[in-house]
């Protein structure tokens, strides 16, 4: 009796030892899935894959025409609005005045060294005729010599009328110079685009005024859409070129699109996206990565959303 006593008791040890084997085995295998990551999610913004246009006026002044409005697609160098440019306007009239009246004194200019020139070159023929008669003794030495005295004079004003065309044609060219700076001075104040895109936002009207310090038009560059999204640095490591995305809006499970990462950036910052306060203190550190979207039409500008990013591929690895 004694013998079965003790063999049922080895018998309860040891099932009760395997029990416990088999709830430790369980435990871990439980830790083991949760400690398991497929996905990092991080906070994002859509816009396009050239950034927003901050579009700013290189110069002060008080809007006078408004040529586009908000959604209006535009290309390069399309007039957005104009400034007022009356002064400017002014300038570049007085100074195309100024411009035809001193090519108009270079042409007569031109003309009296023209005319001087045939004078000497007669002056100089009428020379050699009187001293070809003084060597014949048919005329005196001082009608040679008065002649010669008008060579001298005439040689003289050619060169002086020489120079006054070289004068004239330098302030020519310092007429043409001012002139090309008035254009520009005007021009400044036909705000242009510097992208072919879509006017986005427009924050001004006729008669406000402009300055050169704060942007007033947002343009979206023509090219593709992207997610832009901050990663935890926790998990900023697991996060590869080429991994799988989905984009959702915040708190939702709805997927609005899928897309791809495509860039990652090497280092750390801190997080820029979204703060609460300017100048808010942070001591987590983020990883700025990018996403090629496949469904951006259902996506709007700006908007903030979750990025789910797959990483079970890194696991598998």
């Amino acid at each position: 009796m004694k013998r079965i006593v003790c063999l049922l008791s080895i018998l309860s040890i040891i099932s009760s030892c395997g029990n416990n084997q088999s709830r430790d085995k369980a435990a871990a295998d439980k830790i083991n899935v949760a400690g398991t990551v497929n996905q990092v999610v991080g906070i994002g913004k859509i816009e396009p894959e050239s950034d927003i246009v901050q579009l700013s006026s290189p110069v002060n002044g008080i809007v006078q025409k408004i040529l586009k409005k908000e959604n209006d697609s535009v290309s390069v160098g399309s007039p957005i609005l104009e400034l007022d440019h009356q002064l400017e306007d002014g300038k570049v009239r007085q100074l195309v005045t100024e411009v035809n009246t001193q090519a108009a004194q270079i042409k007569v200019d031109e003309a009296s060294v023209l005319e001087y020139d045939a004078k000497y070159n007669n002056a100089v023929a009428e020379v050699q005729r009187l001293q070809r008669l003084l060597a014949k003794g048919a005329e005196t030495q001082q009608v040679v010599d008065d002649a010669n005295t008008a060579i001298k004079s005439y040689q003289s004003n050619l060169k002086r009328l020489q120079a006054c065309v070289i004068v004239s044609k330098s302030k020519l060219a310092e007429t043409n110079a001012a002139l090309h700076v008035a254009e520009i001075e005007r021009d400044q104040k036909i705000i242009k685009s510097p992208v072919s895109g879509k006017l986005l936002e427009l924050s001004t009207l006729i008669g406000s005024s402009i300055d050169t310090r704060q942007s007033f038009a947002q343009i979206s560059p023509l090219g593709k859409i992207i997610a832009v999204c901050e990663i935890d640095e926790m998990y900023a490591d697991k996060v590869l070129a080429g991994q799988k995305a989905w984009i959702r809006n915040v708190g939702s499970q709805d997927t609005l699109s899928t897309g791809t990462v495509y860039e990652a950036l090497s280092f750390l910052q801190k997080k820029s996206l979204f703060t609460d306060q300017s100048g808010e203190k942070e001591d987590r550190r983020v990883r700025t990565i990018k996403i090629m979207l496949d469904r951006p039409d259902r996506l709007l500008l700006n908007a903030r959303v979750e990025c789910v990013i797959d990483i079970s591929g890194n696991l598998k690895k």
